[in-house]
């Protein structure tokens, strides 16, 4: 039978917040589960609520549970109930805490996407079902955004929605790429455009299902937005490619093996389904981590460039990183005290990655060391931000020891360029109520009245 594009039917997924905001979001989700997991359902609501309400300055229960259940839960999968009713973090957030690789985080959830999926309520999961629903809609997004640039051509974003992502015959597995391919084709030589638009509703609601899940692909770091024209990441292709040729596998869960018109497989199926979207999805792990380059272009000596399975490749880039801007700092002023800059991350027990000097006067030589903290996200922190470090037990003795003279070095590598966030004398602002150390192994949680981001050269 062939593609009919006119049939159109909307899945919806949760509705997430801005880009940014899942960006900035996302390490506090992580670091607040790591803190309370494994837990009982009550105790996880309430200390997930309470420790997020000291980020979200007067936000209401309504909003908290929100970010707990419908965005940190059914849209990011990092917890799950196990089958002693406890609450358990996911594998994938594990994984985000010890690597702070959050375009890896987000490779894997969107390989976990598909229709249906138990992140919509279950009159919809067995509507979607009757209609023969059954895509893993952004392994096929993907394949055609993969295969337009192979033929120099971008989609855009009403096209993805109209001719893909709200398509009932794409959304059932009755088209494959090339037809909707080729519809696109048709259409644009005919001159026509064509866009989700359901009369009677508002443009938010024809087209923030499409958008959001366009968003989570971006924030996975393998398209741009460019208006509404996608442009797809060359630097990410390894990863495209295996996500691309899922398009047409099976679904990754199974809804036919349950009786959703009985109660008890309603329950059970919305428990199965949430302790497999938490775990990894099939793709291979090696594929996941993110290149630096692939962020953005970056002039470091020695750096390492292609993807490293190495947990301590982003540390290592990091101290590179503020090692050289250390150099080009002293040396403007003071050429003489450049070699008394020197890493020393690889020395344990320390507390510090670089030993640097202050670099003003009166007394320019006097010591400065500095702690180097990296993280990986495609959108850069805004204004207004939050964020969550680990401090080791010899790092935080270190910075009580120096004081002033201690520094942590916050290092956003990040799509179109890299932040330097610097907090001086953590120990200090601890003490004074402007950051709020925990100790676990020492968690810094700090905004942007802790200190200030580096000048960009």
């Amino acid at each position: 039978m062939p593609y009919d594009h006119s049939k159109q039917y909307r899945c919806p997924i949760v509705r997430g917040k801005a880009l940014t905001d899942l960006d900035d979001l996302l390490p506090t989700y992580a670091h607040i589960i790591q803190e309370i997991c494994p837990t009982n359902k009550t105790n996880f609501k309430e200390s997930f609520n309470g420790k997020l309400a000291q980020f979200l300055a007067g936000a209401e229960k309504k909003t908290l549970d929100n970010h707990r259940t419908e965005i940190a839960g059914k849209l990011f999968g990092m917890y799950y109930e196990d089958s002693k009713e406890t609450i358990q973090i996911s594998e994938r957030t594990l994984k985000l805490i010890e690597d702070s690789d959050q375009p890896s985080f987000f490779k894997d959830l969107c390989a976990k996407y598909q229709f249906p999926s138990c992140m919509n309520k279950m009159n919809t999961v067995m509507a979607q079902i009757n209609s023969g629903i059954n895509i893993r809609q952004l392994s096929f997004v993907m394949k055609v955004i993969f295969e337009l640039s192979n033929k120099r051509k971008i989609i855009n974003k009403k096209e993805v929605g109209y001719y893909i992502l709200n398509s009932l015959d794409v959304l059932s597995g009755n088209a494959t790429p090339t037809d909707v391919i080729s519809q696109i084709s048709e259409d644009r030589i005919n001159g026509m455009e064509r866009e989700v638009s359901e009369p009677g509703r508002e443009h938010s609601y024809n087209h923030q299902h499409i958008n959001e899940q366009l968003n989570l692909l971006a924030l996975a770091n393998c398209i741009i937005f460019d208006n509404q024209n996608i442009i797809i990441n060359y630097k990410e292709m390894d990863y495209i490619k295996k996500l691309s040729d899922k398009y047409n596998a099976p679904n990754s869960f199974d809804f036919s093996q349950y009786d959703l018109t009985n109660r008890d497989h309603r329950r059970k199926v919305q428990i199965d389904y949430d302790k497999h979207f938490a775990k990894f999805s099939d793709l291979d792990k090696s594929v996941l981590n993110t290149p630096i380059n692939s962020l953005i272009n970056l002039t470091i000596p020695d750096a390492p460039q292609n993807s490293r399975i190495d947990t301590n490749a982003l540390g290592d880039e990091g101290e590179e990183y503020i090692y050289q801007l250390e150099r080009s700092r002293v040396e403007k002023e003071f050429p003489r005290l450049v070699n008394k800059i020197n890493k020393l991350g690889k020395i344990k027990g320390l507390g510090y990655d670089i030993q640097s000097v202050l670099g003003i006067k009166p007394k320019p030589e006097f010591a400065k060391y500095i702690e180097v903290k990296s993280t990986k996200r495609v959108s850069a922190p805004t204004d207004t931000f939050r964020d969550t470090i680990n401090l080791t037990r010899n790092e935080w003795t270190a910075a009580e020891q120096h004081k002033e003279n201690f520094f942590i070095y916050r290092v956003y590598f990040c799509q179109n360029e890299t932040k330097v966030f610097v907090i001086q004398n953590p120990f200090g602002l601890n003490n004074d109520g402007k950051i709020y150390a925990i100790p676990l192994s020492y968690r810094i949680d700090f905004d942007q009245k802790s200190g200030n981001f580096c000048a960009s050269e």
